[in-house]
C-alpha cells in the first residue's frame, strides 16, 4: 500500500531527478523511492574496516600455539573439522 506525501526539493536537485526519470522511462516518484531504498540499505551495512574490534589485534597472547585453529575445542570442548 502506498501513501501520498509531499516533499520539497531544491530546484537543481528536482531537475536532476526529472532528467533521471525521463532517461530511465519511469516516474520521478520511482526515482525518489529507489534512491531512498538504496540509501536505507547502505545505512544498514556494516563497515567492518571501521569496526573497533580491529584495535584488539595483538593485545593478547596465548600459550596455546594452536588457539586459532582449535578455538572451538578450547571454548566449547568441540573438535573442529
Amino acid at each position: 500500500m502506498s501513501k501520498r506525501t509531499q516533499l520539497y526539493f531544491p530546484e537543481e536537485l528536482l531537475q536532476k531527478v526529472k532528467e533521471e526519470a525521463e532517461k530511465e522511462g519511469v516516474s520521478m516518484a520511482e526515482v525518489v523511492r529507489v534512491a531512498v531504498m538504496e540509501y536505507l540499505e547502505r545505512k544498514k551495512r556494516v563497515d567492518w574496516d571501521k569496526d573497533p574490534v580491529w584495535s584488539l589485534i595483538g593485545k593478547a597472547e596465548s600459550t596455546w600455539g594452536d588457539l586459532s585453529s582449535r578455538h572451538d575445542y578450547y571454548l566449547y570442548k568441540v573438535e573442529g573439522k
